[in-house]
């Protein structure tokens, strides 16, 4: 009985630190996301050997709290993997490659961010270069113009006057620097992408006017040659 109540105590602990940790708002650590991997290993672990010595001891309790631990070890396991995975940040489909040279100036400001804001980071550059590469398309607004200015003058702006605020900066006032630069630039990435795609629908009307206008004349075409 006492090693199953200190199981259990061993568990609850587990499980209140992964659940804080999950809840951080900032993406954690490299060491601190290792650690909490092993500790919800353990939470898995310590479940399984709950569950078997209450079956053996038909303490059906013990299976119900080996489960329940399972279950919490399964699903903070599973946050994790997201947070691995940098959730939502996958490189969107429709943003073309632009093949360009490594910009230093991101790479700088990359550097200083860990795994997961370097993805997004990374992500908010893909769009950004994308939406650029639409500047000579004959369907790009007023604001699209204006938004292109901000991409193609202003980003780089910003992440300079960021680099130059971190060199003299303490590591608490890095951290909200490069943050609160990542958080703009996610913003103006999401922007750039909403007006890509505008961009690409008006682009695309025009090429099926064309597509149109050419089946109507080949369609002609075959007519004439039918009453022939």
């Amino acid at each position: 009985m006492l090693r199953f109540l200190f199981l259990v105590a061993a568990g609850v602990v587990f499980a209140l630190v992964l659940a804080a940790a999950n809840a951080v708002r900032r993406p954690l650590a490299r060491f601190v996301r290792a650690l909490l991997v092993g500790l919800t290993a353990m939470l898995g672990i310590a479940a399984i050997a709950i569950g078997a010595a209450g079956i053996q001891g038909d303490e059906w309790w013990a299976v119900a709290v080996a489960g329940g631990m399972l279950a919490v070890a399964l699903r903070l396991g599973w946050g994790l993997r997201r947070r691995r995975g940098g959730r939502g940040q996958e490189f969107p489909q429709h943003v073309p490659l632009t093949h360009s040279a490594p910009d230093a100036r991101w790479r700088g400001f990359e550097a200083k961010l860990d795994w997961v804001s370097r993805q997004q980071a990374r992500r908010s550059h893909s769009l950004i270069e994308g939406f650029i590469a639409e500047r000579n398309s004959p369907s790009l607004t007023h604001e699209h113009r204006s938004l292109l200015v901000s991409c193609d003058n202003r980003v780089p702006e910003l992440i300079d006057a960021c680099l130059d605020r971190c060199r003299n900066a303490s590591r608490r006032e890095r951290a909200r620097y490069v943050h609160e630069t990542l958080d703009r630039l996610i913003q103006i990435g999401a922007e750039a992408e909403r007006a890509r795609r505008e961009i690409r629908q008006a682009d695309d009307q025009r090429l099926q006017v064309l597509h149109r206008y050419f089946d109507n004349v080949a369609g002609s075409g075959d007519e004439r040659r039918k009453v022939r």
